[in-house]
C-alpha cells in the first residue's frame, strides 16, 4: 500500500512538473506580436503561429504609412535591409569614424551626428550607458562565426577538430548561424548600429540591466532615427533576441516603427511584398 502511494505522489508531482513546463512554453509563444497596432495591418501569412483569443488588426481604411518608394530604399543606405537572405558583399566598407565616447567602437562617419545627439539626450537624461558593439567590418564578422562554427564542430567531435569540408562542421556551421550572423549577414556592417547595454553588461542578461534605460531608449530612440532593432517580441520575425541592438533608419521611418510597434522586417515587407521572413 505504501509503495502505491508513493507511486501515485511520484506520477502526480511528474505531471505538474510537466504542465508547468507547457504552460511556460504556451506563455511565451503568446508574448510573441505579429503585426502592428492601431491602422498598421501587416499580413504575416508566411508565420505559423496563430493565438485564437488575439482579434486580427482590420485592415486600416486610410493609408497611414510612410510615403516611401522601392527608389528610397535602394538609394538610401539606412534604409537598407541585411540578414541571412539578404547579404552585403565584402567589398562594402563604408566610411566609418570612432565613436568619441569609446576606446574604438567605429561608427558610419556620415551618420554619426545622430548618433551623437542620441547619445548626449542619453547624458542630459541621467543614464549612464556603454556601448558593446557598433561596426563590424565583413572579414571580422565572418571571423567571428567561423570561430563559432569551428567551436561547435570540435565539441561535435568529441573533442577533435574536423575540417571545414567534414560534415561534422558543415552542420555546425548551420548551428552557428543561430547564435551569430555569418559573413555579410550582420548589420554592424552597415556601420549604423550599436548595442547599448548598462553596467551589468558583462552578464548580457537584459533583465537584470536598467530597465529604466531601456524604458528610455524605446520611448526617445525614433527623435533621433533610431529603432529597437530586435525586441524579444518580435523573434520569430527577425530571428534575433537583441533588445539591446539600436539602428539609424531615419526619423520618419522610426517614428511609424517605434509608434507601431513593428520590427523593421515588417515595415520592409510593406513595400516589398514579394519579401520573405
Amino acid at each position: 500500500m505504501r509503495k502505491k502511494t508513493v507511486w501515485i505522489l511520484t506520477m502526480t508531482a511528474l505531471c505538474l512538473v510537466l504542465y508547468t513546463i507547457v504552460a511556460s512554453r504556451v506563455k511565451i509563444g503568446n508574448t510573441i506580436i505579429f503585426g502592428g497596432n492601431e491602422g498598421a495591418f501587416i499580413h504575416t501569412d508566411s508565420m505559423d503561429f496563430a493565438d485564437n483569443n488575439v482579434t486580427p488588426t482590420p485592415e486600416p481604411t486610410e493609408d497611414i504609412w510612410p510615403k516611401l518608394t522601392t527608389k528610397d530604399f535602394e538609394d538610401n543606405t539606412y534604409l537598407q535591409i541585411v540578414n541571412n537572405n539578404n547579404l552585403l558583399s565584402s567589398a562594402y566598407e563604408p566610411e566609418v569614424s570612432k565613436i568619441e565616447r569609446t576606446r574604438y567602437m567605429m561608427y558610419s562617419t556620415e551618420y554619426m551626428p545622430y548618433l551623437d545627439a542620441f547619445l548626449d539626450a542619453i547624458e542630459e537624461a541621467g543614464f549612464d550607458y556603454f556601448i558593446a558593439g557598433a561596426y563590424r567590418s565583413y572579414s571580422y564578422q565572418a571571423h567571428v562565426y567561423n570561430s563559432k562554427a569551428s567551436q561547435i564542430a570540435y565539441e561535435m567531435a568529441g573533442g577533435k577538430q574536423v575540417d571545414y569540408t567534414d560534415p561534422i562542421y558543415q552542420e555546425a556551421a548551420e548551428k552557428a548561424k543561430s547564435i551569430t550572423a555569418p559573413a555579410g549577414a550582420s548589420e554592424h556592417q552597415l556601420g549604423l548600429c550599436v548595442d547599448i547595454l548598462d553596467k551589468n553588461r558583462s552578464r548580457l542578461v537584459y533583465e537584470d540591466m536598467n530597465q529604466e534605460l531601456f524604458a528610455w531608449l524605446d520611448a526617445h530612440c525614433a527623435e533621433y532615427g533610431f529603432i529597437k532593432r530586435y525586441p524579444t517580441r518580435k523573434l520569430l520575425l527577425t530571428g534575433w533576441d537583441e533588445p539591446w541592438h539600436y539602428r539609424y533608419v531615419g526619423r520618419e521611418a522610426a517614428a511609424f516603427i517605434m509608434e507601431q510597434g513593428l520590427c523593421y522586417e515588417e515595415f520592409y515587407a510593406h513595400y516589398f511584398p514579394d519579401f520573405e521572413y
